[in-house]
């Protein structure tokens, strides 16, 4: 059986706040094959924005194990899951966080072109189109 792309093990999570710690999740195991669709649905409050925060290396966990594409989040401190997340993760926030002046394809383009990828605008079209969005990349 090949790697899953996505593991999380025991995963916890306890945030600290004004009000003290709050356990936002608690032995969260998951196994997501490669080719494999999963939906993630619970009532808001019941973190999985978090969640999906760990698996992509925006938030630590504070107990377990997450690995993703082969890649032990959990062991990197946060200029290595700068880096990992650079070169494999892509994220569409909540709010978007997009730059108001610039269109759809310069705002996909520019992170590219940071990461120093030759061809930032013709793969940031490429990306527009495979999820729908190709006649909006002027928007």
């Amino acid at each position: 059986m090949s790697s899953p792309v996505i593991a999380l093990e025991d995963v916890g999570l306890t945030l600290t706040g004004n009000a003290g710690p709050v356990k936002i999740l608690s032995a969260v195991n998951l196994r997501v094959a490669a080719g494999e669709t999963v939906g993630l649905v619970g009532p808001s409050g019941s973190g999985k924005s978090s969640l999906m925060m760990l698996i992509g290396g925006l938030e630590a966990a504070t107990a377990g194990r997450v690995t993703v594409l082969g890649h032990e989040l959990t062991a990197m401190d946060e200029d290595a899951l700068a880096r990992f997340r650079r070169a494999r993760v892509g994220v569409v926030f909540q709010s978007f966080h997009l730059i108001p002046t610039m269109t759809a394809l310069e705002n996909v383009a520019t992170p590219l072109e940071i990461a120093g990828v030759r061809d930032a605008f013709d793969r940031a079209a490429d990306e527009l189109a495979a999820v729908g969005l190709a006649a909006r990349r002027e928007h």
